[in-house]
């Protein structure tokens, strides 16, 4: 006997296993999407378009010394016979008579180098060749990797922190170079805790740049301090932009400015994530910050005055404090760094506030214009009603895209184009599929209590009001999440009858963004991702008065 109840509770507990599995792969299946554009929301672009798809962003590492080697680089190169192939160009280039640089780590910066020979290799050796067998790759390996080929590798692999020239601009377009990239090495003073800091001048692209070698191993900031005179007054200073190619540390840089007896401190670190050149820009706070330009400027804010600072109208001194950051609060910088870019290329806040204005504007007049409605339908008897309905219902068969150059000519004779009224107004008409869903619900509610509310004598007004609302409030929430939906992710109505970017609800908002972003993926995955967040959460948190509205029980007596 226990021997049979063992059996049978395992059996229920296999089929109850089962079942749940089934339900988290239906799960995980469907989420797949959501999960990849968090992922994505928090990569870098050239994570994005590497040979290997990888759903999980890259690690941020933020490297104690610069410049390093970049093992990352040519992580994707794939050859079956890489284990014989490897080791013969690292032999190659020990014969060669190469100089490695003395500030990298001479075994990375060989097999590095060796992947990337090996990239080129596939690339430019004929195919039937390079397929061949290895006694036939290995002597063309010898013959094709040489010096040349080394230093034209190698800075690929190679991380480190350049500064460029230094710009200022006043507030009539006067701009001046006050430091030039030729000078940076001359003019930027380097102190701090850090062990072996040091500008030098260096080449990139051609052109003067200083590179900035460092060793966090026994300090924590590195200061690079200058003094710039300019040509017009200091309190007419607009901008200053700063020329920089990050080395992928995650470090934080920050600027400090002291002018007219003030000092500015900038209001948000700029990172030294990835490797792309750069031109990281400060302004104070002014009309622009009003405005729907892309922020690509860092505020300089208000930290302090006194006699103490510089009070020169012509000169200004300028710090740049680079501070080092540890794992956790590089994973925070690459975690925030797609959304904060978001919000700085589009008005986030303003579209958001523009979409929650016609969220509650629609809601109220689609609840209010549809429950009176049905209970028209549902509780009142009156002559035509049923045709009316029928007529009502009808309507469910015209595709919108009938109606939508009349409604437009309407919109624009009414003299709305342009304006909020046609995105909310028509929420005051009752439509046809949330009345019918009501009115199938009112149906089901006793006439018993119409009855008693009858007796103590409530007019239709308050039985509707008192009585029926109340009653109704699953099928209202699920209507409400209905028109929330539609009303959040509208795109097709403000492309129509919005021109004026200042009224653009977040929908729209996104793909001005598209436009502005130039195609970049990981920032538009993070602004779809702030629009997606507040319909799943919504869903999430009603999803009871959702599925109690749909199945449309009712009552019963």
């Amino acid at each position: 006997m226990n021997h049979s109840a063992a059996s049978s509770n395992l059996r229920r507990f296999a089929g109850h296993a089962w079942i749940y599995a089934l339900l988290l792969s239906g799960s995980l299946i469907f989420a797949w999407p959501f999960i990849w554009m968090i992922c994505t929301s928090v990569k870098l672009d050239r994570e994005l378009f590497g040979e290997t798809l990888r759903t999980l962003p890259d690690s941020p590492v933020p490297r104690p010394v610069s410049p390093y080697v970049d093992a990352l680089y040519f992580r994707d190169v794939k050859e079956p016979r890489s284990a014989e192939i490897l080791p013969r160009i690292e032999a190659r280039l020990d014969a060669t008579d190469i100089l490695w640089p003395q500030e990298l780590d001479h075994a990375s910066a060989r097999r590095e180098t060796a992947r990337g020979i090996l990239r080129k290799l596939q690339n430019t050796v004929p195919q039937n060749l390079w397929q061949g067998p290895l006694d036939r790759v290995l002597p063309e390996i010898d013959r094709r990797v040489d010096r040349s080929m080394a230093e034209e590798i190698l800075p690929l692999v190679r991380r480190s922190l350049c500064i460029g020239a230094l710009r200022i601009r006043s507030h009539d377009i006067q701009e001046e170079e006050p430091v030039p990239a030729a000078e940076v090495p001359n003019i930027w003073k380097v102190s701090g805790d850090a062990a072996n800091a040091h500008l030098i001048s260096s080449l990139e692209g051609g052109q003067p740049i200083g590179e900035l070698r460092y060793d966090f191993g026994q300090g924590h900031t590195i200061r690079l301090e200058t003094t710039v005179r300019s040509e017009f007054p200091l309190d007419r200073l607009h901008r200053i932009q700063l020329g920089l190619r990050p080395d992928d540390t995650w470090h934080k840089l920050v600027l400090e400015v002291e002018k007219l007896g003030v000092k500015y401190r900038a209001e948000r670190t700029v990172d030294m994530a990835g490797i792309n050149a750069m031109i990281a820009t400060w302004q104070e706070p002014g009309p622009d910050d009003a405005t729907n330009k892309i922020r690509t400027w860092t505020l300089l804010r208000e930290v302090g005055r006194g006699p103490e600072l510089l009070n020169d109208p012509h000169a200004m001194k300028l710090t740049l404090r680079l501070e080092r950051n540890d794992t956790p609060g590089a994973w925070r910088a690459k975690l925030t760094r797609n959304y904060r870019l978001a919000l700085d290329h589009i008005p986030f806040w303003r579209y958001v506030a523009t979409s929650l204005f016609l969220v509650i504007l629609n809601l109220a007049g689609t609840v209010f214009s549809c429950s009176l409605v049905a209970y028209a339908f549902a509780r009142l008897q009156w002559p035509g009603r049923g045709l009316c309905f029928a007529l009502m219902l009808a309507t469910m068969m015209i595709p919108p895209q009938v109606t939508m150059i009349p409604y437009f000519l309407i919109i624009r004779w009414l003299g709305w184009y342009n304006t909020l009224y046609p995105l909310w107004i028509g929420s005051l008409f009752a439509g046809a599929f949330n009345v019918f869903l009501l009115r199938q619900f009112m149906k089901g509610i006793p006439k018993d209590l119409e009855d008693a509310a009858r007796i103590d004598g409530c007019g239709f007004w308050r039985v509707y009001w008192h009585v029926m609302l109340p009653l109704v409030k699953p099928t209202l929430a699920a209507i409400a999440i209905f028109t929330f939906m539609g009303v959040w992710n509208d795109f097709m109505g403000p492309l129509i009858y919005l021109t004026d970017q200042r009224l653009y609800p977040l929908s729209l908002g996104l793909y001005a963004f598209n436009v502005q972003a130039g195609g970049s993926m990981a920032m538009m995955m993070a602004g779809s991702l702030l629009m997606t967040a507040p319909v799943i959460a919504i869903f999430f948190f009603a999803q009871r008065y959702f599925i109690q509205g749909i199945t449309l029980t009712g009552m019963k007596g």
